[in-house]
């Protein structure tokens, strides 16, 4: 039996009656008719190197509607609302599915009179009529009004922050707003919306973070992948709300800050788990930490001894208590550490003073949660040295003055 017979003797309506086109879903098909006879391609969704089904539907709603809809067809289905088959208007997504398994497997645009427009393995972007039509019929869905994304959960402040730098351009070791990796991107977002000091590296920040349970899973948490493109912790984002994390991507093609979804089945395959790390701040109630936050950023200059000069370690320190609680330290750390009482590391409380042997001696001011600030080549920064790849083995001595 034909499409539309069967289709009427179910539904008990015509469908060429009930379908209206809606003027505001306009850009959709507009968008979608500029790629007509674009070449097809696994997992493609972009212009440049070709479309599947679902990576057309999501490249024409990004750029038609700012819409950001994930790269699978199954995943695609989870927005919008349900649409009944005699109520379809002009920009509905269309849903098939595989006949052997039930599951979704292709997705199309609704572009009225009983056709769509859906990238074909065989002819790649195409408009093909699909009322009438046998072969869609036994596949057919559903179909889905999707008018906006699902909501992030921007209440929580970094979700917020994260959110306010979607499209920013994927740079490997990136870490500013010209462009970000996964690490680089969580680091930037806790730092500005919390004032949180998170390590570089997605292995790092996994060993600081506290372990969260997935069904105790928190806007702002941050989530974990393993064996990426890598052995081990290699790529992280921060959990938005329904299943859906905004993390800064190559997967998929995306090569920017993103939406991504666990129930991606590359992402849900390679999920390692979640941290919390909203705990981690610097301990601002003593004065030498309060003060040493402070100058964070400032540059690193060798002899130097103030913000305006730069600092380098000695000099740091020596600024930082002065400043802070008036005591007069000498200058370098070599000096600095006959002074005070040993105290042991696993004891430290903040304000203390860290020593780090490294071709001489580093002085540190600890700041709570495994954190030190110091005057490093890279000027006066927040690190994790426990964790630090670098700092980890090179501990001396503590004191407490």
């Amino acid at each position: 039996m034909k499409f539309t017979t069967l289709a009427a003797a179910v539904l008990g309506t015509s469908l060429t009656a009930g379908v209206h086109a809606s003027a505001d879903e306009g850009p959709i098909i507009q968008t979608a008719n500029q790629f007509i006879g674009e070449e097809y391609a696994a997992g493609g969704n972009a212009p440049s190197e070709g479309f599947n089904s679902a990576g057309f539907v999501q490249y024409v709603f990004q750029q038609s509607k700012g819409i950001s809809l994930p790269p699978l067809s199954s995943e695609q289905w989870a927005f919008g609302a349900e649409t009944e088959r005699e109520n379809l208007e002009i920009g509905d997504v269309l849903f098939f599915k595989d006949t052997s398994t039930g599951k979704i497997t292709t997705t199309g645009i609704y572009e009225g009179n009983g056709r769509m427009i859906y990238s074909s393995v065989s002819e790649g972007v195409t408009s093909v009529k699909f009322k009438g039509s046998d072969y869609w019929y036994s596949r057919y869905y559903g179909a889905k009004r999707i008018t906006s994304d699902l909501p992030l959960q921007t209440s929580n402040a970094a979700v917020a922050e994260a959110a306010s730098l979607l499209g920013t351009p994927y740079v490997q070791g990136g870490k500013t707003l010209s462009g970000f990796d996964c690490s680089g991107y969580t680091k930037y977002v806790y730092e500005q919306s919390a004032e949180i000091y998170l390590p570089d590296t997605p292995e790092q920040q996994w060993a600081v973070g506290t372990p969260v349970d997935m069904k105790d899973l928190l806007p702002g948490d941050l989530v974990f992948f393993r064996d990426t493109h890598r052995p081990g912790i290699s790529h992280v984002g921060i959990y938005s709300g329904d299943q859906q994390i905004l993390n800064a991507t190559q997967i998929g093609g995306a090569n920017s800050v993103s939406v991504s979804y666990l129930t991606n089945s590359f992402l849900k395959g390679k999920l390692a788990g979640v941290r919390r790390v909203s705990h981690l701040d610097v301990d601002r109630s003593n004065p030498a930490v309060k003060e040493a936050e402070s100058l964070a950023g400032s540059h690193y200059a060798a002899g130097g001894t103030t913000p305006e000069t730069g600092f380098d370690t000695g000099g740091f320190v020596q600024y930082v208590f002065k400043k802070s609680s008036g005591i007069s330290l000498p200058r370098y750390g070599r000096e600095q550490i006959q002074l005070g009482q040993e105290v042991k590391e696993e004891e430290l409380l903040p304000g203390d003073l860290v020593f780090f042997q490294s071709g001489s001696v580093i002085p540190t001011i600890y700041a709570g949660n495994g954190q030190v600030i110091l005057a490093s080549n890279e000027g006066v920064k927040v690190i994790h040295y426990k964790v630090s790849k670098y700092w980890s083995n090179k501990f001396l001595e503590a004191k407490r003055l």
